[in-house]
């Protein structure tokens, strides 16, 4: 009996030992020390801190979390048995606090009983493995905040979709500039029409012949003759207030404040001023059925040059990326309308509506039949069904016809295939399954044409195997097995390689060319291909018009216009008939 009582006490010292080393190691007793530790830095009193021992009261909530945590299955082995509490019993506290005072030396636990503090040193545990937890307590690194995200309103706009607004308010117009207009009209009662909008337009600083768009903005689109100056207000606030720059404010006064594109008709008001005030239209002021034929004919011009897009709608991008909007502003400095030969001129009007006259045989539509004529016969009718198709037909209702504003693309690609429009027309032709290449099968069902004509024609016939090596190394695709819009505008060659499959005539003039012969530049300015027939065929058709005893064959809008006088007589011959 004795000797098991010894035994006992021997074992005692090494339970006590283990189960204080784990209830030094739990979260509870890591979160007192942690306290303990933050009181020490903060140089306050050690015992103001409430400390937890081993025989404390309060100390038994820990007691406690430590039996709940024991009593699931032990992670590994342990001197106590499962089924048996760690809870300290009040026999085994007396056993702890007996222990000899040097031996407690080593540990900085107070124990309290009654009040009366003792040091304890449990037998077997080394300063080394008591101090584990506080260093990992004292080591733990702070959590450091996330840097804050910048704040958005430090990042400068850098997009500006309506123009950037100006810095100073010295570029903004006076409103009681205008007002001083508007007053002046006492005889209308403070009222200006269209025509009296010059002096606005030069307040507002704007173009001229942006006093058509003006004026039919601030009536609102209606057919008021007249507006007042509270209407102008109303309107120049809006459009200055969200609108910066040309292109925005010009497609905002062409829609009435409505879009944010302009389609077809919204350009009408525009090319009106031009033909009503410009010097050098005076005589066509007098005709109206051809002032509609010219109004027509540049506004499908702009949108042939400017509308990239093939939507039918000129976006303000488009517009900035273009040159319309400097073209309309030299307006004002050009005596001659021929001046201007991107989409004003006269001459190229002239040109184009004489062609399409002398094939319309009067039904102002154009079949496959009539438009085979075009070029002297020079285009394959495999092609000319292709441009009589919806593939690149903009204005006419069905397919097979073609009406005057469509003939003006055809005209302005047939004569120019070297402009980025021209070359996706012709692309557009020839790719027949609409899947955006030219394949080898589709090369050789245009050139087939080419064949049959080379052999009416005494030719001797090139084979499709030589002339495709020939079109690959002009084009020089990316792809052997097919040729893509990049391929022919990227390559140079483009007009020879249209040419080639499906215009006899322009085919066989480039094989007849001087090879060694080099393209004469004009001296000024770069000139298009569309520009130099344009004055050969107005000089031509001009001196079959005219009485061979004047000084030249050029038309320059001081007499009476050859078309004009062609198609009066025309009319009365009509009339007599009847």
């Amino acid at each position: 009996m004795n000797s098991r009582k010894t035994a006992t006490s021997a074992s005692l010292p090494t339970k006590v030992q283990q189960l204080v080393a784990q209830w030094v190691n739990e979260d509870p007793t890591l979160d007192s020390l942690t306290r303990l530790a933050g009181s020490v830095k903060s140089s306050r009193s050690l015992h103001s801190a409430p400390v937890r021992t081993v025989g404390e009261t309060s100390s038994s909530r820990d007691v406690k979390s430590l039996a709940r945590k024991t009593a699931s299955p032990p992670r590994g082995p342990s001197p106590i048995s499962p089924a048996v509490s760690p809870k300290l019993s009040p026999k085994i506290r007396r056993k702890i606090l007996a222990l000899s005072p040097p031996e407690a030396n080593n540990i900085g636990i107070d124990a309290h009983r009654g009040g009366a503090g003792t040091r304890v040193k449990l037998p077997g545990l080394t300063k080394a493995e008591l101090k584990k937890p506080l260093e990992r307590i004292q080591h733990a690194k702070p959590a450091t905040p996330s840097p804050a995200a910048p704040s958005e309103s430090k990042i400068p706009q850098f997009y500006f979709p309506n123009g950037q607004p100006p810095k100073d308010r010295a570029s903004a117009i006076r409103l009681s500039d205008v007002q001083a207009i508007f007053d002046a009209a006492t005889q209308d009662g403070k009222r200006l029409s269209k025509q009296q909008f010059d002096e606005v337009c030069k307040v507002c600083k704007l173009p001229r012949y942006w006093k058509g768009l003006l004026f039919r903005a601030v009536a609102g689109g209606s057919s008021k003759k007249k507006v007042d100056f509270g209407s102008f207000t109303a309107l120049w606030r809006r459009l200055t207030k969200q609108y910066h720059d040309g292109a925005s404010r010009f497609i905002r006064l062409a829609t009435q404040l409505q879009r944010d594109y302009l389609v077809f008709d919204d350009l009408l008001p525009l090319v009106q001023c031009v033909v009503e005030d410009h010097p050098g239209l005076s005589f066509l002021r007098e005709a109206s059925e051809f002032v509609t034929c010219y109004i027509s004919t540049v506004i499908c011009r702009i949108f042939y040059t400017v509308n990239r897009s093939w939507s039918g709608r000129i976006t303000a991008a488009e517009l900035r990326r273009s040159n319309l909007l400097s073209v309309i502003e030299g307006l004002e400095d050009m005596s001659s309308i021929n001046e201007e030969m991107n989409f004003f001129s006269y001459e190229h009007f002239y040109v184009i509506y004489c062609k399409f006259f002398e094939m319309d045989n009067g039904r102002r539509i154009l079949d496959i039949s009539d438009l085979s004529e075009y070029g002297e016969y020079g285009l394959t009718p495999s092609v000319l069904k292709r441009v009589l198709s919806k593939a690149v037909l903009r204005f006419s209702s069905k397919e097979g016809v073609m009406e005057y504003r469509d003939f003006v693309w055809f005209m302005l690609s047939e004569e120019d295939k070297t402009s980025p429009t021209s070359i996706e027309y012709w692309f557009r032709c020839l790719d027949l399954d609409g899947d955006g290449v030219i394949s080898m099968y589709e090369v050789e069902h245009f050139y087939g044409d080419q064949l049959e004509r080379m052999q009416r024609s005494g030719m001797e016939p090139f084979s499709f195997g030589d002339c495709l090596c020939q079109l690959l190394d002009m084009v020089s695709p990316k792809q052997s097995e097919y040729i893509t819009l990049r391929d022919l505008k990227a390559c140079g060659n483009a007009k020879v390689f249209f040419n080639t499959l499906f215009n006899f005539n322009k085919f066989v003039e480039h094989e007849n060319r001087d090879p060694f012969a080099k393209e004469v530049a004009d001296s000024e300015n770069a000139v298009s291909d569309w520009q130099k027939f344009a004055r050969v065929e107005y000089d031509n058709m001009v001196a079959g018009d005219v009485d061979p005893d004047q000084d030249d064959g050029e038309f320059d809008g001081d007499g009476e216009d050859p078309l004009l006088a062609a198609l009066t007589t025309i009319d009365d011959e009509e009339e007599s008939s009847q």
